[in-house]
């Protein structure tokens, strides 16, 4: 299965990418990742959503290698399918 990190982590979890977005890219893909992050653990903790794509224990190596992972694969949505649909309120 192919990953959106292949080539972009090496085998000691450093992340690198020289790729651009714009930062209206960025923003969405940001609305993305917290929205698949929510989804997939149920959990709405911002201390938790942040603390696994902090750089530790060394530069450029999350704590928790998944997140580069979700910020790769919400770039390539945001590439794709533009940004989030709006929201409905009631």
């Amino acid at each position: 299965m192919k990953l959106a990190s292949d080539g972009k982590i090496n085998e000691d979890g450093i992340i690198s990418s020289s790729d651009m977005i714009t930062e209206k890219e960025g923003y969405e893909a940001m609305l993305y990742m917290l929205k698949a992050y929510r989804e997939a653990t149920d959990s709405n903790d911002l201390t938790d959503i942040l603390s696994g794509g902090e750089y530790w224990p060394v530069p450029n190596r999350p704590a928790d290698n998944a997140y580069w992972e979700y910020w790769l694969e919400a770039i390539q949505k945001v590439k794709k399918e533009g940004g989030p649909p709006l929201k409905k309120l009631s």
